[in-house]
């Protein structure tokens, strides 16, 4: 891993950065089988948890994570903690009871705190402030602590995607370099493409949340961060660029667009593990949903 790696996860103030995406699943060994046979080696299991700020006391949210890490970024696959009834778990239930596939869009900001006033003046709902702690096995082999504010939007405001801004505290803990990919030259997350009835309205309201602009940008719209973007698109313009309509039924998260060193050495690796990448143009990749947990994986040079 890049020396630097850890330290370029966190926005200088001002910036932010598509952080990562998050796919809910109601079977994590399932899923995990998935992510392995894409060339991504998974964190630990782990379980999510909100430190209460007069006892310190960790109060289960409700979830559970693993970790596809990247050089720019990570993949989360969420499930869920049987027996924890919080508005995230049941937000959950209902998410996977849709459709399995990416349900969060995770933005990584310098200070959590000051994004809420900055989100709020600009007439977003948002809920309450989360201290989001996690316990993980640190690369000397002790047990340490991963740390995150996190600030999510009204889950109602975005019907898309559990939407959410946080500040890493922890990065160097995150960002370890035995759970990066060794084998499919994937590096980075770049974009996630919303698909939509109405793709201006969509680009609006996220446009508002990270406070940048809606640009056109080909045939499609996009909010672009000052690291990653987010793409809008109707049902046409999902079936031309992916060759049929993206599903499940919308609004919904239909791809993510991830970054290879070498786009020879994913693509083979990909065969060799009886996947079958296709190709928007010479320059893309593209794995299928049914072969990503119900998301489109569009794989470009970077």
């Amino acid at each position: 891993m890049p020396k630097s790696a850890p330290r370029n996860q966190l926005p200088e103030p001002g910036r932010i950065f598509l952080d990562h995406v998050g796919w809910m699943v109601p079977d994590m060994g399932q899923a995990a089988a998935v992510f392995e046979r894409l060339g991504f080696p998974l964190t630990p299991y782990s379980v999510h948890g909100d430190r209460d700020a007069a006892t310190g006391a960790l109060k289960p949210v409700g979830t559970a994570n693993r970790l596809a890490m990247l050089e720019r970024g990570y993949l989360e696959i969420l499930a869920p903690v049987e027996g924890i009834d919080t508005p995230v778990s049941r937000h959950f239930r209902k998410a996977v009871a849709h459709h399995v596939g990416v349900h969060l869009l995770a933005f990584a900001v310098h200070d959590a705190s000051a994004a809420v006033r900055e989100i709020a003046a600009r007439d977003v709902p948002l809920q309450s402030t989360v201290d989001l702690r996690r316990s993980i096995e640190a690369e000397n082999g002790q047990q340490t602590e991963v740390a995150f504010t996190v600030v999510g939007a009204a889950f109602e405001h975005f019907p898309e995607a559990r939407v959410q801004v946080l500040t890493h505290h922890t990065p160097e803990q995150m960002w370890q370099s035995r759970y990066l990919p060794p084998d499919n030259g994937i590096t980075g997350l770049l974009e996630a493409s919303i698909v939509a009835a109405n793709p201006r309205e969509s680009a609006a309201r996220f446009g508002r949340f990270v406070g940048r602009p809606v640009e056109r940008d080909g045939s499609s719209l996009a909010v672009k961060l000052d690291r990653g973007a987010l793409r809008f698109v109707d049902a046409r313009a999902a079936a031309e660029r992916f060759g049929r309509i993206a599903k499940p039924p919308m609004p919904a998260v239909g791809a993510v667009t991830l970054t290879s060193r070498d786009l020879d050495k994913t693509r083979y690796f990909l065969l060799s593990q009886g996947l079958r990448p296709g190709a928007i143009d010479p320059t893309h990749l593209l794995i299928d949903e049914s072969e990503a947990l119900g998301v489109h994986l569009v794989i470009v040079p970077g």
